[in-house]
């Protein structure tokens, strides 16, 4: 039996593929990279916003569709909160499994693989478009808050932590098939440790996979303002930590934030960003912001934009606010038109690039470690392109095969996408330490 896995969404859906497709692998059944080999699709899903479950819909009908011989399978957040009738679901996928059966596909596939299956084997298996340098390791799913306008908590229930000896055992697999960079990934991924026995901290857990493993680079996904503290920041001094942090602001008004039901305000952000700049200086922090949320006239419109110009982020994600059936926003009065939603989208996206290039800007000049990961064409021209310790994407050229190869490269100029363009920097000598 051959396995096909895609997704949408977020880096969470993209750890769950890659720990299935790990798992199916280890059990002797063939991950193939291309769905017209398939026997078994399997479709990770995301309902973030409605476009996300619009593109989750599409990706399932293109498979059901185009690939006839196979069985495709729906997963992940749109399944689990679809209010698709059953005969329109059946034409998206033949098998539907909500969040908390999600484990019992590799039970199932199992099952059926069970006539054709030829012994263990560990390597990473070969994702096709989803395929990755970086190691994305679940740690975290489901989520306490209850921001107003989130699906999340009905996709994905309260949080639940992964058992911390759990966690550095997949690390050291992934360590073992050459990963050089993990990410750790969760719905709330600060809120780690706290439902454990006895609790403990997002701190502690990235403590261990230092101390208890030796890959080369452990990165933080998207982490809450009220999860980052002093206990945390303080392990950045260890070079291994990757240093970016993305920390979701959503709005820069206190009156949306309230209505948003965010348990964090401007000043307390505020102080948050001068003390990480304070324990660690260069330390690139981007966002997430929402445009357009219900109530946000054009004064709360303007002071959340100035609060935005005054963080000076390194980067960050816009959005339109997309009204979420399930969601408490979903009735809330004061809705925003579409058109000005679009406009102030585009104004905060403005700012965020301006804020983006400056911030790149300053790395000009300097050397960074880059972990490469494929060839892609920049401006006609084939290139490297990779990840920095500070998650700025740096191309460059070389004749050398850099896919997983971590190396020291000056940082020159810069592209039209906020990208580096740099050069490999004491070739020989890098040479010699991979």
């Amino acid at each position: 039996m051959k396995v096909f896995l895609n997704m949408i969404g977020c880096r969470l859906n993209q750890a769950e593929i890659e720990q299935l497709a790990l798992s199916l692998t280890e059990a002797g059944v063939e991950v193939v990279s291309n769905p017209e080999d398939a026997d078994e699709i399997v479709i990770n899903t995301c309902c973030v916003t409605a476009k996300a479950s619009a593109d989750s819909r599409k990706m399932l009908r293109h498979h059901k569709a185009h690939y006839p011989n196979a069985r495709v399978i729906g997963t992940g957040c749109w399944v689990s909160v679809s209010q698709e009738k059953s005969a329109e679901q059946t034409q998206m996928m033949d098998q539907a499994y909500v969040n908390p059966e999600k484990e019992q596909i590799l039970a199932d596939l199992l099952v059926k693989a069970a006539p054709d299956r030829y012994g263990f084997r560990q390597y990473r298996p070969d994702l096709g478009a989803r395929n990755r340098t970086r190691g994305f390791v679940k740690v975290q799913d489901g989520c306490d808050n209850r921001c107003a306008y989130c699906l999340t908590q009905v996709a994905r229930g309260r949080s639940v932590s992964t058992e911390p000896n759990s966690v550095v055992a997949y690390a050291q697999k992934l360590q073992n098939l050459g990963v050089r960079e993990i990410v750790l990934t969760g719905v709330q991924l600060g809120s780690w440790g706290k439902d454990l026995s006895p609790r403990q901290t997002l701190a502690d857990l990235v403590t261990m996979l230092l101390d208890q493993t030796k890959i080369e680079r452990i990165r933080l996904s998207s982490i809450e303002p009220w999860d980052v503290g002093p206990e945390l920041i303080g392990l950045f001094k260890d070079p291994r930590l990757c240093p970016h942090l993305h920390i979701p602001l959503q709005s820069g008004s206190d009156d949306i934030l309230r209505k948003m039901n965010r348990p964090i305000n401007t000043a307390r952000f505020w102080d948050m960003l001068e003390f990480i700049r304070s324990v660690k200086p260069g330390l690139s922090i981007t966002t997430d912001i929402i445009c357009g949320f219900p109530g946000e006239t054009q004064e709360l419109f303007e002071q959340s934009l100035e609060f935005i110009e005054e963080c000076r982020f390194s980067g960050g994600h816009v959005f339109p606010f997309s009204a979420l059936e399930g969601t408490a926003a979903f009735t809330m009065d004061g809705q925003v038109q579409h058109s000005i939603r679009k406009e102030r989208t585009s104004v905060v996206g403005q700012v965020l690039a301006k804020t983006e290039r400056e911030s790149v800007s300053q790395r000009l000049g300097q050397n960074a470690k880059v972990l490469f990961e494929s060839r892609v064409k920049l401006q006609g021209e084939w290139v490297w392109q990779g990840w920095s310790e500070d998650f700025l994407k740096v191309y460059t050229t070389s004749p050398e095969n850099l896919h997983n190869q971590v190396r020291c490269v000056r940082l020159d100029d810069l592209t039209s996408e906020s990208g580096i363009i740099g050069q490999l920097w004491n070739q020989s000598e890098d040479k010699s330490e991979d």
